[in-house]
């Protein structure tokens, strides 16, 4: 997919993140003591939008915020980080919500409440159908309709603006036209649910996955992994699918909110800065995915969400520690 221009359009999820500290998580029926309590800007658009911003990257966000006391805040965060924030709209109600429980190991749970998020309809994408033709790259997730996101993709489709779609939250029902994008990007447990298999574990599994995941529909897919890496699997040119998986950098997670995000922030801005025209060609989403997964690597050593996305300083210092270029 040849490049159109530089700018980043994110469109998608804008949330205050209620972080409580914990010493483990709570299974089914416990209820257990929290060590705290923060308010963080957050929601996976937002987040991937900081991400890409954090390291240099042009963007704009379109999204929607609600009329309480948390919309002006996010939408403040986001100018303070150079995210392009004319197209972030307000509803009437509440702002989008995630509780997010953190263990000492880092690891979480989420619960989102959509508030405003839910809102954000195909008028409003017909709205600002200029940003999106200024774009070189839109980057989608699931935290707003499905019925948005796919109306996104279908005015990219027609003006030939390339797709990155991370399929986290994975709806009930996942009409197949969202895999038919340019790069399709879930993790293990989401790629399992659109696929309606058990949970890929191994490198083996995950491949298999990542090939189904073309064979469905997409052009290209990144299966990340957590802390075991990512898989990336491309469509050739004769037909056949090849897969390279992408190894982790070895680091002490503090905390894994946004990971994700971070993973996928610095994969488009690598894209959209690489020097090559074919941005989604294999060599450049290879050498795109090992710089993101750096900055995934940067993210977990730092609690919080938009806080633990780290600069571009930060992401070239984790790959030179690894000798990595």
């Amino acid at each position: 997919m040849i490049r159109t221009g530089k700018k980043l359009l994110v469109c998608g999820s804008i949330n205050m993140d209620l972080v409580v500290r914990v010493d483990t998580l709570p299974t089914p029926r416990e209820t257990v003591a929290g060590k705290s309590l923060a308010e963080v800007s957050g929601g996976k658009g937002a987040n991937q939008a900081v991400a890409a911003c954090r390291l240099g990257a042009e963007v704009a966000m379109l999204g929607m915020v609600g009329t309480d006391s948390f919309g002006n805040k996010l939408r403040s965060c986001l100018r303070q980080e150079g995210v392009q924030v004319d197209l972030v709209g307000t509803k009437e109600g509440p702002s989008g919500i995630a509780i997010i429980p953190v263990d000492k190991k880092g690891e979480n749970m989420i619960i989102v409440v959509p508030g405003a998020n839910g809102q954000l309809s195909p008028e409003d994408v017909d709205a600002a159908v200029a940003a999106i033709e200024d774009a070189g790259l839109v980057m989608l997730q699931l935290e707003i309709p499905v019925s948005t996101v796919l109306h996104v993709i279908r005015i990219c489709k027609k003006r030939g603006i390339p797709v990155i779609l991370n399929t986290a939250p994975v709806p009930e029902e996942f009409p197949g036209e969202l895999l038919g994008v340019d790069l399709v990007c879930p993790n293990q447990k989401e790629a399992a649910a659109i696929l309606g298999i058990p949970t890929p574990e191994t490198i083996e599994e995950v491949n298999h996955a990542a090939h189904r995941l073309i064979e469905r529909g997409a052009k290209q897919a990144v299966l990340t992994m957590g802390g075991k890496g990512a898989v990336l699997a491309c469509k050739m040119p004769d037909g056949n699918i090849a897969t390279t998986w992408i190894e982790p950098y070895p680091v002490q997670a503090v905390d894994t909110v946004a990971a994700g995000d971070a993973f996928l922030g610095a994969l488009a801005y690598r894209l959209l800065d690489s020097d090559s025209l074919e941005m989604l060609e294999r060599a450049s989403l290879e050498d795109a995915c090992r710089f993101a997964s750096a900055a995934a690597a940067c993210s977990v050593m730092v609690p919080g969400a938009q806080p633990s996305l780290p600069k571009l300083e930060q992401v070239h210092a984790m790959m030179r520690r690894n000798q990595v270029s």
